[in-house]
């Protein structure tokens, strides 16, 4: 028994035309979709890189207001930074050479080129003449900071470092260095900053010759906002 074949008609084929024209449309359309999202993403990924880094804060060199565990969202800045852009009392992110190993560091700012600065004996410092008022600093003793031994490295290390500066780093970090072995008072020269840290007993900053002033083009940027834990997400600004 033989079976009719029926005819294909014109509306059969121009029906399955447009259903195939608009099969290749979405298709089209999701392939964009996915374009649009992934050049969004390196984009993304790409202003992240230049205009923030992320750093993982390991020892107390800043503590109270930075403490080991803390993520800080830090934003960058253009190389060298001037110094009409940096105030005194900024959380800046600085670069400096300890033992031939370039490493990375949050300090405070707290003078300038051409402030003239000292440490006093007894913990106070003064800038110009002027005692600062340091609500954030933190240390016991006059033996406990100044004249003692502390570890280099302070709060900030490099949180993309290789596996050869992190071993490099930590057999630095177990090397004691002399806390303060400068002469005051101090003119900061041009181009140069006077950093301090909070934890004024156990890291070091520009009292010491093994860390020193820092140069314009060793700040990469300043310390915004603390992102993680979740208990201690908040600003490090006071706008």
């Amino acid at each position: 028994m033989s079976r009719e074949i029926g005819r294909v008609t014109e509306a059969q084929v121009r029906r399955e035309l447009i259903r195939m024209d608009q099969k290749a449309s979405r298709r089209r359309g999701r392939i964009g979709t996915l374009v649009v999202l992934a050049t969004a993403l390196l984009a993304g990924a790409l202003a992240a890189q230049f205009l923030f880094a992320l750093a993982d804060i390991r020892t107390s060199g800043m503590s109270d207001t930075l403490r080991g565990g803390d993520v800080v969202l830090c934003e960058r800045m253009a190389s060298p930074v001037r110094t009409g852009q940096l105030e005194r009392g900024a959380l800046a992110l600085v670069r400096y050479l300890d033992s031939g190993m370039q490493r990375q560091t949050v300090r405070r700012v707290i003078a300038v080129a051409g402030d003239v600065v000292s440490v006093e004996r007894d913990g106070r410092v003064t800038v110009n003449g002027e005692a600062l008022e340091e609500p954030y600093a933190a240390y016991r003793s006059e033996s406990d900071w100044r004249g003692g031994e502390a570890t280099p490295g302070g709060a900030l290390e490099n949180p993309f470092a290789s596996p050869e500066e992190t071993v490099a780093s930590a057999q630095s970090d177990a090397t004691p260095t002399q806390i303060d072995d400068l002469d005051y008072p101090i003119t900061v020269p041009d181009g140069k900053l006077f950093v301090l840290c909070d934890n004024r007993e156990n890291a070091v900053d520009s009292r010491s010759s093994r860390f020193g002033l820092v140069g314009e083009a060793d700040v990469l940027g300043l310390a915004r906002a603390i992102i993680w834990p979740i208990h201690r997400v908040g600003s490090l600004t006071d706008d």
